[in-house]
């Protein structure tokens, strides 16, 4: 009895601290989010499905199932700002079925030679879950061009 009261204990405890940082950090991305957005203005960015995508330049020609879709891109965190992609480049077929679900969602509002950037909060990127140096809860900000 005292043995099984200790496992619900323990349980318990574990439930309400990982809901507690979970809370934690949408806090946290919220404040970040707020003090991003009033930098650049309200009409900036435009929201889809949960992610912010503000477009420097808008291309002209829209990708269509099959070409080959290539970015080119720098990325960090918004809560504490850690570069975690100085220079990188996405190369896969649109529309980029094996991106982050915040990349799948911008791909659709992104033409070729578009440049710009997007927000992904951490329930549309890497979660909960910490991914190298992304830590849980992160807000990612990647600046990018579209070839």
């Amino acid at each position: 009895m005292k043995r099984t009261l200790i496992i619900f204990i323990v349980l318990a405890s574990l439930v309400f601290f990982s809901c507690s940082k979970e809370k934690d950090g949408k806090q946290a991305e919220e404040e970040a989010l707020e003090s991003f957005f009033k930098h650049y203005g309200d009409t900036c960015f435009v929201k889809y499905d949960g992610i912010y995508l503000y477009l420097t330049t808008e291309g002209e020609e829209e990708y269509e199932n099959g070409d080959s879709l290539i970015i080119n891109y720098s990325g960090k965190t918004l809560e504490n700002p850690v570069t975690f992609a100085p220079k990188e480049t996405i190369r896969t077929i649109y529309p980029g079925d094996d991106f982050i679900e915040g990349w799948k969602i911008a791909v659709k509002h992104i033409k070729k030679k578009s440049e710009g950037i997007l927000v992904v909060p951490y329930k549309k990127g890497y979660g909960k879950h910490r991914t190298g140096i992304i830590e849980p809860f992160s807000t990612l900000v990647y600046t990018f061009t579209a070839e």
